[in-house]
């Protein structure tokens, strides 16, 4: 520390015209000053203080003093009290651990010595990390340097406390699940199809693709392993390993190549689909046109027409259905995809005609003369007019929605200046539309991200869950009776205890997976949106979650989407 300017000392009163006395305790080293008037009263100002210690020998530097210790001595000296008070001690540099929430790193500030206080050891640092509970992943170098000689002269000149990261957690990784990669460029794939462009293709409708016999398919690749971690405490943090996918051929229409059981081979000829576990041929039923020289088509396969599906017919096949031209009150039902080349119309109906037909089981529906479509992956059409379409995946049309009745389980697409006008569209995830009712009004609902059914089925996942717990719990009372019994138990019993625990587990695992499934998929729900691009008439109604909106005046591009249970605008 620099001396003090003497002329600056000789402006201030010495201890002995202040009636101060200083002395340091011997066993605490606590610092202490003691005022005794002497009938002469100066004022004395706390930044002359230091002065006044220099004068009676004493360096601030070693004797560091407390500010409020100071000032009550300062007040007694001003009324002419006498006093004895302690003004501090020696402080030893203090360690003070922080972890971050989740527990992946640590970090110390070591709070520099003050006076005569102890420097930071390499065993009080050590004390501190494990009270806190830091125990693994701990930097070794960064622990030496904190209690090295020269961070402990920083600290000490600077008095500025030193941060620094001392232990860090290991990441889990979860291993990436078994996924199928298709060999061939021409194949109808019936998985779902998420595209995060939204953008939509509509080409003109080609023949069905076809391969020959021993044809590469589908190639399976192999999950690999998740990697465990863990936190700077201590605890671990499992990494789930990836889900297999057993390939399996599903008919005598595909095989597994020789020597290669991830790879599936077209055992015949016909036309290839890809599934989510794996693929299969499918024969192809061409058409010139559905009606009454065809009668209804029921066929294990897909089906192809070239030109129209006549009023009060049926298809029902397990594969996709193709339709160059219309659909006309018709009913179809495919395991796949249905694509329209033309469009579908059905019979207009009264109100009270509608009310009833939705009273009707799906059987009855395909046996009245109207339009009723059901697709197990995506319906595609040009336009739909009057009529029930319903599809497992998607819904994509390209001009209009003339009061009808369409359901897609993930999204709704309408390119362009598609519009929806009357009746009802519902998707759980998005509805993509230019324009929704219309300029007279016209009754139309858009409904996106419904959540009553999976919040139902997730009370019903968590009530199983009690169950398994409560039949663990029992099967835990039976152990405990056994053993408190201290009575041989036969093998058999053994068995028997440990494959009820084992099957117990496996089902209590099942229902995690799937509550995890429903959770994300009511996050999904919960993020869904309508999206009008172009223009949104009054008579238009949104219903997202359990809120409704309907505009007063006409809307120009708008995003409806769901904010703390209410619908907002973007």
């Amino acid at each position: 520390m620099e001396p003090l300017d003497e002329d600056l000392m000789l402006s201030v009163p010495t201890p002995e015209e202040l009636g101060l006395t200083f002395r340091e305790e011997e066993e605490s080293g606590d610092f202490w000053a003691k005022h005794e008037p002497t009938g002469l009263t100066q004022p004395l100002e706390p930044e002359n203080f230091p002065q006044v210690m220099e004068m009676a020998g004493f360096s601030p530097h070693e004797y560091p003093v407390d500010s409020a210790a100071l000032s009550i001595l300062l007040d007694a000296m001003r009324r002419g009290e006498a006093c004895d008070q302690r003004l501090g001690g020696p402080i030893d540099a203090r360690p003070e651990v922080f972890a971050s929430p989740d527990q992946m790193l640590a970090g110390v500030v070591i709070h520099p010595p003050q006076g005569k206080g102890k420097d930071l050891t390499r065993e009080a640092l050590d004390t501190a990390l494990k009270q806190s509970k830091i125990v693994r992943g701990l930097l070794d170098d960064s622990l030496k340097e904190l209690t090295s000689e020269e961070t402990r002269k920083k600290l000490r000149e600077t008095q500025i406390p030193i941060c620094m990261i001392v232990a860090y957690g290991e990441t889990a990784y979860d291993g990436t699940d078994a996924w199928l990669e298709t060999l061939i460029e021409d194949i109808a794939d019936r998985r779902p199809q998420m595209d995060d462009d939204g953008n939509v293709n509509f080409l003109e409708l080609g023949d069905f693709p076809h391969v020959d016999a021993d044809q590469a398919l589908v190639r399976r690749h192999p999950p690999t392993d998740g990697k465990s971690g863990w936190t700077v405490t201590g605890r671990t943090i499992k990494g789930r390993n990836g889900k297999d996918l057993a390939l399996k051929p599903k008919d005598d229409s595909v095989k597994l190549a020789d020597g290669d059981e991830d790879l599936l081979l077209s055992a015949k000829a016909g036309m290839p689909v890809v599934h989510d576990k794996g693929a299969q041929i499918e024969q192809v039923l061409n058409l010139e046109n559905v009606g009454l020289k065809t009668g209804h088509v029921r066929f294990d396969g897909s089906v192809h027409v070239k030109g129209n599906v006549d009023p009060g017919m049926k298809i029902e096949v397990t594969g996709d259905v193709k339709v160059k031209g219309l659909v006309e009150a018709a009913y179809i039902k495919a395991g796949g995809a249905i694509e329209i080349g033309g469009g579908i119309i059905g019979r207009k109906k009264s109100d009270k005609e509608r009310q009833a037909e939705a009273k009707k089981s799906e059987e009855e529906k395909g046996k009245i003369n109207d339009a009723y479509l059901h697709a197990g992956t995506q319906v595609k059409a040009r336009f739909i007019q009057e009529a029930k379409v319903e599809a497992d995946q998607e819904i994509i049309v390209q001009k209009q929605i003339l009061h009808s009745e369409v359901k897609a389980g993930i999204k709704i697409m309408m390119p362009g200046r598609g519009a929806i006008v009357g009746g009802v569209a519902e998707a759980k995830e998005l509805i993509d539309v230019g324009v929704s009712g219309a300029m007279a009004n016209v009754p139309t609902r858009l409904i996106a991200g419904g959540t009553a059914d999976i919040k139902k089925r997730i009370t019903g996942v968590n009530n199983l869950l009690k169950q398994v717990e409560e039949q663990r719990q029992q099967l835990m009372d039976v152990v405990a009776k056994i053993k408190k019994m201290r009575k041989p138990i036969t093998e058999e019993k053994k068995q028997q205890i440990i494959q009820a625990r084992d099957t117990l587990k496996k089902k209590e695992n099942a229902l995690y997976d799937e509550l995890a499934r429903l959770e994300s998929e009511m996050k999904d729900r919960e993020s869904a949106r309508v999206q009008v691009r172009v223009t949104c008439y009054p008579g238009t109604q949104i219903e997202l979650g359990e809120d409704e909106f309907s505009p007063r005046n006409n809307l120009g591009k708008v995003t409806f989407v769901l904010r703390d249970g209410e619908i907002n605008m973007r």
